[in-house]
């Protein structure tokens, strides 16, 4: 699956700007969510900061399961490494935004 999105962003310059886009649409809705939720959750208390915690730990986990995917299945020779590392880490704050509105609708609703 890497080698194919790898061959397509190879294919041209169009295909890497369509990439690049995606991921930085992915990273900054991801993080616009996180932030609107987190603003929702109200001042830092024992109660929200548990939540906090719970969200960040989540995300660590997602860290953790994707960087672990990423480097058993990328090969030394791909030629848009970090462009496919970022889209990576974007999966990663959309899980964090993913998992902030499955905790506000459980804890605060």
């Amino acid at each position: 699956m890497i080698d194919v999105l790898n061959d397509w962003m190879l294919q041209s310059s169009d295909h890497f700007n369509v990439m690049v886009g995606v991921t930085m649409v992915l990273y900054v809705g991801s993080l616009v969510v996180l932030y609107y939720v987190t603003r929702k959750f109200g001042k830092p208390d024992e109660r929200t900061n548990a939540v906090y915690l719970k969200i960040i730990s989540c995300m660590f986990t997602a860290q953790l399961v994707v960087n672990g995917i990423f480097i058993s299945w990328v090969d030394r020779d791909i030629e848009y490494f970090r462009q496919i590392f970022i889209l990576f880490q974007g999966i990663v704050f959309l899980v964090g935004a993913i998992y902030s509105i499955m905790q506000y609708r459980k804890d605060f609703k």
